[in-house]
């Protein structure tokens, strides 16, 4: 099988990182940390399009070749830390695998193309969205992450104001049927950004779901939010 250029994908911060791997996560996957673009950053790959890995990562620094990304929310307040040791239990963990030199082909950004850009779709509602995204709870995997972008506004847009060329989308990538090769984004327009993580809902109460830092209420299902730094480059949606 030939070996394929990634599409590396910017998070806006560590927290979001720490958030994607390791929150609501049974079994949190490993993450690379590596130099990229002469850059030191940490990366983890979520799944392939069309062959090319799809690595969402962070710019940091890990010179002391710690051994563990150890996550956790602690009184609504979310720590992201790097750790030598596993040693605490009140804290997630993700392996870290400390990369001296990656192949030339993984160091170089894939362009995106027709063959591996999401279908998108966009629902009427947020709990619309927010079903997509957790209907694997049923069989109790935690549910898919909840992608937050800045996405580019058309030029004909009638309602730009001064300033403002991008739109808040909020949305997940999903494969229902597991042998197609390329999945939707379905997504939801919001107008305004969130300054909470996760978003709460119910299937047992008539309540629309919510954003929140609180994963401590019973009977809610939880979301993470994880936000971009720029665009995505597998989504291409326009807004007129």
């Amino acid at each position: 099988m030939e070996l394929k250029s990634p599409f590396y994908i910017e998070l806006f911060s560590l927290n979001d990182f720490g958030r994607l791997v390791c929150a609501l996560e049974r079994s949190p996957p490993p993450i690379f940390s590596m130099e990229l673009n002469k850059e030191d950053v940490f990366g983890v790959q979520t799944e392939f399009m069309d062959g090319n890995p799809v690595i969402y990562y962070v710019k940091t620094s890990n010179k002391q070749n710690n051994q563990y990304l150890a996550y956790r929310i602690n009184s609504l307040i979310e720590e992201v830390i790097i750790s030598e040791s596993a040693a605490n239990s009140s804290y997630v963990y993700s392996p870290i695998i400390n990369i001296d030199k990656l192949p030339t082909q993984l160091t170089k950004k894939a362009r995106p193309t027709k063959k591996t850009t999401y279908t998108s779709i966009q629902v009427k509602d947020l709990a619309s969205l927010v079903k997509v995204a957790a209907y694997k709870t049923i069989y109790e995997e935690p549910p898919l992450p909840l992608f937050l972008i800045h996405t580019n506004l058309s030029s004909k847009s009638k309602n730009i104001k001064p300033g403002n060329n991008s739109h808040i989308t909020i949305g997940t990538v999903i494969n229902i049927v597991e042998t197609e090769s390329l999945p939707y984004f379905y997504y939801y327009p919001l107008d305004f950004e969130p300054n909470e993580a996760f978003i709460r809902y119910s299937s047992q109460k008539v309540e629309k779901p919510s954003f929140s830092n609180n994963l401590n209420e019973h009977g809610y299902i939880y979301l993470k939010i994880i936000k971009l730094l720029n665009g995505h480059p597998l989504v291409n949606i326009q807004f007129e």
